[in-house]
């Protein structure tokens, strides 16, 4: 074998008789760290936490990697005259087979009901408001919350990169009636799959491939830590798409292959991958790998990308400009610089926060991936990749200690993903070459024979033994269980919707954290088709959030407290924290207890306010209102009234749509203030909103959420 083939071929030189190739001193690194982290486990932190990919892992599972090792070894080394026509069919089959088990467990936890736990409501609201709206608008004013809030959330959480994968379904059902099973979909069958094609398209052997797509079913356990635990779909939905980014960018930058259709493909990944801000990072790593594959450059390719690149850019123009303009509050909170501590520990807390987060990674992706990048890869893989794990390997590690506010260390997981490639390309080598034919001299191809066979068992027992692990997740018994819709929170719905009037709002008296079923509380409007009034409805950015309610300005004493729900037109309030409980049950002349319910071991109160007031939308006049994200329908009684005034907040960016008609707003105290509507002798009257180039302003007393 020439020196050019076997670097080709990933299997480094050969000088003189046979030496053990890369590939297969990749392969026994990857054994010597798996069995290196299970016997860790008693000084790891695993005992506790279980971070360690593979793990909980005692001395008997390493007994069984050992066997099944061995055990895999020998059936490859037994079938290598028939190891060519079966490898891609077997693990295709081993892929879609253990999709299956993993749909099989998902299903078990969810069936019947819908996420719930942690973020999983705030983002099950922000891709329902995104429905609602797309494509005229990517949010704006929403009524469901606080008599009318500015809400741009969905934006900067990256909600709308899953929103625009169900934005279909959406218009056929409510999204909680599809959402878990849309999770599973995707995460688990249509992630790891759109991997297999991409990785495909960018020349890897099949084989490489569907290894890309069987480390895409978990390439970091932080996957589950954040989109199956606490719900942040929107940062691992940008995850997701940056194999398939990678993969297609390295089809036109390196290879030099495929025409328009790859460059609209890659431009719709980037704008998938975008949608969550911080995802622009990853596509500046791989601006600094086409810069180093700057001798592979030609017009076509470059214009290809340049394409790629303005339809990236032209598709999400909306979100960047109302990330920097509107939601430029919640950038100033992240950015906020705090006291650093000197530069030595600085380093030294980087380093170990990068090393914590990579050994969640799988380990064919830490071993393969990205040890492979940077030694055993194929040069235009490694000019490729580099740049970009080198970059987000600096912001996982120590953009926390620059920016503590930031949480960009959940970074490590896009790194992942990038790192799935090379490992798909080196796996691909290793597994698609028989046993028998393993390069060397003549003397000894028994031995060899052997060595090609363990080194395969390795990597096919590590994606056996992950397989478990990602199981252990699916069907709820990993370190993040899944928290569902409970039958109580049911009940509260159901009594929500049988109580509280049409026309009347319920409020969340205290702080509500995660004492409603687990989750935030930001769906329960859409639920039970009330409107309703909290603080922390969801609680970040933490700095913008009080966590308490009504405002400090109404909870000075119960007349001020009395005033406040009577000018929302608060009808009964719920409890779940001490102080607020025993608020209301110390005015029981004010306050009528109706029942208590405990829910995850925390009781949770309910109140109805004995004399409500006037039980309608109007605070002046009467009518009817239709109150919709961005839409507000005024159908007064008497259209010919000069003023009546609705009980929602006036927002600079609210406009009327109706001519004759006009809007302003009206003082109710020295903090309210609501939308006056003068008709003019229209019977409807419609309100609607445009953002304004503007950052939003907090509200009286510098939160948002009020």
């Amino acid at each position: 074998m020439s020196r050019a083939s076997a670097e080709k071929a990933g299997d480094g030189r050969r000088r003189g008789g046979w030496r053990m190739p890369g590939l297969l001193w990749s392969a026994v690194a990857l054994m010597a760290y798996v069995v290196w982290m299970g016997q860790g486990l008693a000084w790891s932190g695993q005992v506790r936490n279980h971070w360690f990919y593979l793990g909980p892992w005692w001395t008997t599972s390493t007994v069984k990697f050992l066997v099944l090792t061995v055990l895999l070894a020998a059936g490859l080394h037994a079938a290598a005259g028939r190891w060519g026509r079966f490898r891609t069919a077997g693990l295709a089959l081993l892929l879609l087979a253990s999709q299956a088990v993993f749909i099989h467990a998902a299903w078990g936890v969810l069936r019947g009901t819908f996420p719930w736990g942690f973020d999983h409501p705030s983002f099950m609201y922000r891709i329902r408001e995104f429905g609602d709206v797309f494509p005229r608008a990517i949010g704006g004013y929403n009524p469901w919350w606080n008599a009318g809030t500015e809400h741009f959330v969905g934006v900067t959480s990256g909600s709308h990169a899953f929103g625009m994968l169900v934005l279909p379904l959406m218009r056929l059902w409510d999204l909680h009636a599809f959402y878990g099973a849309a999770l599973v979909f995707w995460f688990v069958l249509a992630f790891p799959w759109l991997g297999v094609v991409s990785v495909r398209a960018a020349g890897v052997r099949w084989t490489g491939a569907l290894c890309a797509g069987l480390l895409m079913c978990g390439a970091s356990r932080g996957v589950f830590f954040w989109m199956w635990h606490f719900g942040t779909v929107g940062a691992m939905t940008s995850a997701a798409m940056v194999l398939p980014v990678t993969a297609l960018g390295y089809r036109l930058a390196v290879l030099r292959r495929g025409g328009w259709g790859t460059a609209v493909a890659l431009g719709l990944s980037v704008f998938l991958m975008g949608l969550w801000t911080p995802g622009i990072l990853i596509a500046a790593g791989l601006g600094a790998g086409w810069l180093w594959n700057a001798r592979r450059w030609t017009w076509r390719t470059n214009i290809r990308l340049a394409l790629a690149g303005v339809l990236a850019l032209a598709l999400l123009s909306p979100w960047l400009w109302t990330t920097w303009f509107p939601c430029r509050s919640v950038l100033d909170h992240v950015g906020t610089a705090m006291a650093r501590p000197g530069w030595e520990i600085m380093l030294i807390r980087g380093a170990q926060r990068l090393l914590r987060s990579i050994q969640e990674w799988h380990p064919v992706a830490l071993v393969m991936g990205l040890a492979g990048a940077f030694f055993l890869a194929p040069r235009g893989v490694r000019r490729w990749t580099l740049p970009a794990l080198v970059l987000l390997a600096l912001v996982a590690g120590w953009s926390r200690e620059w920016k503590p506010l930031s949480q960009l260390e959940r970074m490590a997981i896009p790194m992942a993903m990038v790192a799935v490639f090379p490992a798909g390309v080196l796996c691909g080598r290793l597994l698609s070459r028989p046993p028998a034919s393993c390069p060397g001299s003549a003397a000894g191809p028994w031995r060899r024979g052997w060595v090609l066979a363990l080194a395969q068992g390795i990597v096919l027992a590590t994606f056996l033994m992950g397989f478990r692990v990602i199981h252990l997740h699916y069907v709820n018994r990993g370190p993040a269980p899944l928290r569902v819709f409970s039958p109580e929170m049911r009940r509260i719905v159901d009594w929500i919707r049988s109580e509280v009037p049409e026309e009347g709002r319920l409020g969340i008296a205290g702080r509500a954290v995660h004492t409603f079923g687990g989750g935030n509380l930001a769906y329960l409007p859409i639920l039970a088709g009330r409107e309703m009034m909290s603080d922390d409805y969801y609680g970040f950015p933490r700095g913008t959030v009080e966590f308490d309610y009504p405002p400090a300005a109404y909870r000075r004493n119960m007349d001020r407290y009395q005033f406040f729900e009577e000018s929302h037109g608060i009808t009964h309030w719920l409890a779940s924290a001490p102080d607020a409980m025993e608020t209301l049950a110390a005015f029981p002349h004010i306050f009528e207890w109706l029942w208590e319910m405990e829910v995850l071991g925390r009781p949770i109160v309910a109140y109805r306010v004995r004399a409500p007031g006037k039980g309608t939308r109007f605070l002046e006049g009467s009518g009817r209102v239709d109150a919709r994200v961005n839409r507000i329908e005024v159908m007064p009684e008497d259209p010919a009234a000069d003023r009546v005034v609705i009980r929602y907040n006036w927002r600079e960016g609210l406009i009327c749509r109706t001519p004759g008609a006009s809007i302003e707003p009206v003082p109710i105290d020295e903090h309210l203030r609501f939308i006056g509507v003068r008709p003019g002798g229209n019977e409807r009257v419609i309100i609607g909103y445009r953002p304004h180039q503007a950052p939003l302003k907090p509200n009286f007393d510098g939160h948002f959420h009020h």
